[in-house]
């Protein structure tokens, strides 16, 4: 497969590839400055859940982001969002992950940027803690630490609920754009190269133009490893689980829904 580049600005300093598979990757991190930092995006890019209701094809495909954004709607939001997130099972886009990170660790500061809360939310007493853990378990380890003077957190405004902070490895925006976590970073290292490996477009975009805006160097890699997974959502099956976790909290997995649907026949 050849990777599909492309300069988004006059200045071949900011660029854009589009990678799919492992080897995509390792082709676009092959030529990497010395003195690079290594971002990568979490949901979606490392992991993503193991349902059919949240597969690339699947017209349910943003069902947490719509939750997120209709919050206001639902007086239980933060329960229901961390049952969903402490039942559903993940698993690994690309089962290389690890040991490349691991590898890449050798030679660069590699950290994880991902677009989530912080703090205590619903049932979890720590999104930090709960995030870290997940990679964790899947064998996903960061460069463990960020400039000493810099506390666990990076950016606080009383009109945003979340904080960004910073945890083993692990950035995390809470309400703010990732662009604003690298912004903080960029006050205290200055790394000779900015890449981020991400699934949204958008969130390629607003890091790369904060690099613009400050004249560093960014690599922006667009991953699109979901799209490898094959699967479609039964409607009927979709609709039950989506109507289980919101109207009760409790997020069931594909075999389970299918089983219980089946029942009410």
């Amino acid at each position: 497969m050849v990777l599909s580049t492309h300069s988004l600005e006059a200045s071949s300093k900011h660029k854009m590839i589009t990678a799919s598979t492992f080897q995509d990757i390792q082709a676009a991190l092959s030529k990497l400055h010395a003195g690079s930092v290594i971002f990568i995006d979490v949901d979606d890019t490392l992991i993503t859940p193991v349902s059919k209701v949240f597969r690339a094809g699947s017209p349910h495909r943003f069902l947490i982001d719509d939750l997120k954004k209709n919050r206001e709607q639902y007086a239980n939001f933060e329960t229901i969002l961390s049952h969903w997130r402490l039942q559903r099972k993940t698993s690994l886009i690309l089962q290389e992950w690890p040991e490349l990170i691991h590898i890449l660790k050798k030679n660069y500061l590699v950290y994880a940027l991902t677009k989530m809360e912080t703090g205590a939310i619903g049932d979890i007493p720590s999104m930090e803690n709960w995030r870290y853990e997940e990679l964790k378990d899947k064998g996903i380890l960061f460069t463990p630490s960020f400039v000493e003077t810099i506390e666990k957190t990076l950016i606080v405004e009383p009109s945003k609920p979340y904080s960004a902070s910073f945890y083993k490895g692990i950035f995390i925006t809470g309400s703010f754009n990732k662009s604003d976590v690298i912004r903080v970073y960029l006050k205290a290292e200055k790394p000779t190269q900015i890449v981020l490996i991400d699934d949204r477009p958008e969130y390629l975009e607003d890091v790369m133009q904060e690099c613009v805006r400050q004249s560093f160097p960014f690599i922006g890699i667009l991953f699109k490893g979901i799209e490898q997974i094959e699967g479609v959502p039964d409607s009927h099956v979709a609709e039950f689980q989506k109507r289980s976790l919101f109207d009760h909290a409790h997020w069931f997995e594909d075999e389970e829904a299918e089983r219980l649907v089946s029942q009410e026949e």
